[in-house]
C-alpha cells in the first residue's frame, strides 16, 4: 500500500525531475559563442534535453522544432557569423537523406556535425546548398561527419545521403557503397547535357534563320 502511495504522489513531490527533461526553445533565445564572435538561434519554437558549450561548439541533445523532425544530437559553432537554425528533415524512402537548413549573416565559418557517426565521413554522401545553388567550393567534410561552410551567407542547406550507413559496410567496393549517390550524379550530368545541347540547337536556329534573311 505504501508503495502506491508514493508512485501516486511522486509527481507532486518531484515536480523539477519532470520539467528538466524538455526546456523550451524559441526565436529569442541566443547562444553565443565569444571567442568567436558567433551566435546561434532557432527560427521555431521547440524543446531541447540538454545544452552544453565544449571548445567552442554548441551540443543539443534531443532537440525538437515545430515543423521538424527530432534531432538526436546537434553539434554547431559559428565564426564571425550568425546562424538562424531553420530545420531539420530526415527522410528514408527514395533517396535516404539528413537535411539541415539555417540562414547566416556574417561570411564567416559555420561547423556542423548532426551525429552521424564513422558513416559521416565520406565526401561523396554530403551536399551543401546555398541559396538554392549546389556547391562545389566553400565547404568541406571531415572523417567524422563534421561539416564546415566558409565564406557563404544567405540560406544553407547541409545534406547528408545515407548510402553508405545503410549498406553499413565500408569494405564494399566503392560503386556499391555509393551507388545511389553515382546514379543521382549520372541524372544531374545528363539534365545538364540535355540543357546544353537544347540551348546549342536553338542558338544554330537562331543563326540559320539569321543567315537566310541577310541572303
Amino acid at each position: 500500500m505504501a508503495i502506491i502511495v508514493i508512485i501516486l504522489t511522486l509527481p507532486w513531490t518531484c515536480p523539477n525531475i519532470l520539467a528538466q527533461t524538455s526546456i523550451a526553445l524559441g526565436p529569442a533565445a541566443k547562444f553565443s559563442v565569444p571567442a568567436y564572435n558567433g551566435t546561434i538561434s532557432f527560427a521555431e519554437n521547440g524543446n531541447y534535453s540538454t545544452a552544453t558549450f565544449e571548445d567552442n561548439t554548441w551540443i543539443f541533445t534531443n532537440l525538437r522544432l515545430n515543423n521538424s523532425q527530432p534531432l538526436e544530437n546537434l553539434e554547431i559553432s559559428a565564426k564571425n557569423s550568425d546562424v538562424t537554425v531553420n530545420s531539420y528533415l530526415e527522410t528514408t524512402v527514395n533517396f535516404p537523406n539528413d537535411r539541415l537548413s539555417y540562414s547566416v549573416q556574417g561570411k564567416g565559418v559555420q561547423v556542423v556535425n548532426l551525429g552521424l557517426g564513422v558513416y559521416g565521413g565520406s565526401n561523396v554522401d554530403w551536399v551543401v546548398t546555398s541559396n538554392g545553388t549546389f556547391l562545389n567550393n566553400g565547404w568541406s567534410v571531415s572523417h567524422n561527419g563534421t561539416v564546415t561552410v566558409t565564406g557563404l551567407t544567405g540560406n544553407i542547406t547541409v545534406i547528408y545521403f545515407g548510402f553508405t550507413s545503410q549498406l553499413g559496410a565500408s569494405n564494399l567496393p566503392f560503386y556499391e557503397q555509393h551507388s545511389v549517390a553515382i546514379a543521382v550524379a549520372i541524372a544531374v550530368a545528363a539534365t545538364v547535357a540535355a540543357a546544353v545541347v537544347v540551348k546549342t540547337a536553338v542558338k544554330r536556329h537562331a543563326v540559320k534563320e539569321e543567315l537566310s534573311k541577310n541572303a
